[in-house]
Order: C-alpha cells, then structure tokens, then sequence
C-alpha cells in the first residue's frame, strides 16, 4: 500500500472517531441516537406485549412448587392489564393512556394456587368433609386478603385490592387478582408474600428483581 494511501486512512478513521466518541460499536439509545450502550426498547402489539409478560424468563412472572402445589403470581403492568381486558390486536393511544391513568397508583399481581398434575380440583385437595370445603370457599373469597403483603424496598404493604376468581366447575388451579398501593421508595425488589392457612405449606415468597419489572417493553398503540 502507497505511504498516502495509508495516511489517509488514518486520517479518516480519526475523524471519525471524533465525531462519534463512543467509537464505532455505538447502539441505538432510547432517544435514537448514539448512546453508550443503552438499547432502545422495543415496541410490541398488544399480542406480542401479553406474550412477552407472561414469558418467566423476562422475570414477570415467579413460580415455587411444595410437595403438590403450586404457588405462581405474575406481575401486571398497567399495559399489560389493558391488554389483556381489552383483547384486541390493536389499540388507540387515547384509550390507552385513559384506562392507564385509571390504573396509576396501584401495584397489580394475579396469584395462582393450583395442583401440580394438573388434575381434579384444587379445593378439594386433601379434603376430609363438605363441611371443609365450604369453609375453603368463604376463606378463598372473604378472608384470604388479610394473609396476604407485599414487601416492596423497605415498606411491607397490606394486600388492598382482592378479588377470588371463582370458577363453579372442576379445575386445578384457583387465581387471585391483587392490588397494593406503593411503597414510599418503590425502587427496590418486591417481594409477595402469602401465608398459607389452608393447605399448610408455611409462608410463601415470590421475589420480583426491580431491574426486570423496570426492564418492560413499550405497547404499540395507534394514533
């Protein structure tokens, strides 16, 4: 290669360099342009959005197994709460921001309690009379929101919203719709805790790492 040659591509290449200080392996920040390494979030239809929630690996979701049952709760943003209340492939940005100030003070989880197989009925889970049963029932639908808090930073939260999902067929598995206010310095993990009154597997604690509940995809909506 001719001495000039070299020397101007050198002189390029510091030029360049110049202009884009975090060199030439620079990504996409979040207000699109050069950043130093901070990818920008991507943005899903309602469909992928819901998909993307529900996906454990993305740590929305928290899942701990005793003996035959099973403990589950998934965090709810308040686009995925829209989401999946609407159950529509696309949604406008106006009823969105609506329904999402609707939401706004709030800390939304679903809690599932279910059977390990996957078979028979999880109120009559080692049952041993009727008399039994109906008491689940009224626990399940009165008196459970009292075992339940949210520890979120320092602050532990009483469960303020509850709501049983009663289900008057066979089924595996019974959901709780939650709700709690914020902690005063909600940057912190959060941790559901639920102690188990009926059927004896002690406390129970399903930690969220605050970097996966902060790390969420943005909603796809049309204007």
């Amino acid at each position: 290669m001719r001495k000039g040659n070299l020397i101007a591509i050198v002189f390029i290449s510091l030029l360049f360099a110049c202009k884009n200080p975090n060199g030439m392996n620079g990504v996409e920040s979040e207000s699109g342009g050069i950043g130093n390494g901070t990818m920008s979030k991507q943005s899903l239809t309602p469909g992928e959005y819901v998909k993307w929630v529900r996906d454990e690996q993305h740590g929305l979701k928290k899942e701990k197994t005793i003996e035959d049952i099973v403990f589950s709760a998934q965090y709810k943003p308040a686009e995925y709460a829209i989401c999946t209340e609407e159950k529509k492939g696309k949604l406008e940005d106006t009823l969105v921001k609506r329904e999402k100030k609707d939401l706004e003070g709030m800390q939304y989880f679903d809690f599932k309690i279910g059977l390990r197989k996957g078979e028979g009925e999880l109120l009559k889970y080692d049952l041993s009379s009727k008399e039994e049963y109906d008491k689940r029932v009224n626990y399940f639908s009165f008196n459970m929101q009292k075992d339940i808090q949210l520890v979120d930073g320092q602050d532990t939260i009483p469960c303020s919203l509850f709501h049983f999902e009663r289900a008057y067929d066979v089924t595996p598995n019974s959901v709780f719709e939650l709700g709690f206010a914020p902690g005063k310095n909600s940057t912190g993990n959060k941790t559901l805790i639920y102690h188990d009154n009926i059927f004896r597997k002690g406390i129970i604690k399903l930690e969220f790492e605050n970097k996966d509940l902060s790390d969420v995809p943005q909603l796809e909506t049309e204007k």
